[in-house]
């Protein structure tokens, strides 16, 4: 277990550090399929080699991205840049020549402090898992969260790339550009992301795998900070939800559970799972106990369908 003080000086030494994100699109997708996940996470690769930021986390979601850099602002910029118009110039290729024009270089999230990079890198290993029930942040190809303390990694095997053909680069980068830089290497049709991925310095940012893991599945606090100060709607499952509550009933009413608790204290309850965890109004009414009439009645707004799909 690395110490406090280590895990500071780690993060002084190492940066500076950047978390560059995209707003999602309001319609549509930019990825339909894992054939263009596979061609964006080569064109990731490259570009963080060309520029020569280093990755610390990313995550590809199916309408925006994530990124947690270390490098210049300058060079998070140019890394994305370069993306955004090699995936563009492959979507204009297959007929969808528009998907990315609503999708501009954003300006790089500075990271100030040790917690704000472990909370950062959390909140994009766990993205895909808020967003699809079907997903395992910790075995998902398209998030970088399987590379982390993951001795499995040692049984992978793959290519590098002076063993691809030339059909096989033309392949993997939907391209007769077929320049690759140095380094990288691949395994079945796609970049190992191993292989541009820093996850070994994103790995010395803490103490354990077990309070890598807490940060992920666990802080729920954190993850909600983290998604208001990146201007994102905070994400909270039932799990989490349900920890949540049990908790604010021991800690702030004394009481097991929220079956326990007074009416007053179960409407006390509803606001702090409302304003402080988003909950939802299906949410509040599972775990305050309190009837979903009453909740709609208290919210209404929140018990409106929403127009948008």
């Amino acid at each position: 277990m690395r110490k406090d003080w280590e895990l500071e000086r780690v993060f002084r030494e190492g940066g500076p550090f950047y978390h560059l994100h995209t707003k999602p699109l309001e319609t549509g997708v930019i990825f339909e399929n894992d054939i263009d996940r596979a061609v964006a996470l080569v064109y990731v690769a490259i570009a963080a080699k060309t520029v020569g930021v280093e990755i610390l986390a990313y995550a590809l979601m199916s309408n925006h991205f994530h990124f947690i850099l270390r490098g210049s602002e300058e060079m998070c910029r140019a890394f994305f840049g370069l993306v955004r118009t090699r995936l563009s110039l492959y979507f204009s290729r297959h007929g969808r020549p528009k998907v990315l024009k609503s999708v501009e270089t954003p300006d790089p999230t500075p990271i100030t402090s040790l917690k704000q990079l472990q909370d950062e890198i959390a909140y994009v290993i766990r993205n895909p898992y808020v967003v699809r029930v079907d997903v395992n942040p910790l075995a998902y190809f398209w998030c970088s969260g399987f590379l982390y303390f993951n001795p499995l990694l040692d049984l992978i095997h793959p290519r590098p790339t002076a063993g691809l053909t030339v059909r096989e680069k033309r392949e993997l980068l939907q391209s007769r550009d077929l320049d690759i830089p140095d380094g990288l290497t691949w395994v079945e049709g796609c970049v190992f992301p191993g292989s541009f991925v820093n996850y070994r310095l994103a790995e010395s940012m803490f103490k354990d795998a077990q309070q890598f893991t807490f940060k992920v599945f666990r802080n729920v606090e954190s993850q909600v900070e983290t998604a208001l100060r990146l201007g994102e709607r905070p994400a909270v499952n039932d799990d989490e939800m349900l920890s949540v509550s049990l908790r604010l009933c021991r800690d702030d009413y004394g009481v097991k559970g929220p079956s326990h608790l007074t009416e007053e204290q179960k409407y006390d309850l509803a606001r702090k799972l409302k304003f402080d965890y988003y909950a939802s109004n299906g949410q509040l009414a599972r775990f305050t106990t309190l009837s979903p009439a009453t909740v709609n009645a208290l919210y209404p707004l929140a018990a409106k369908p929403s127009s948008t799909k």
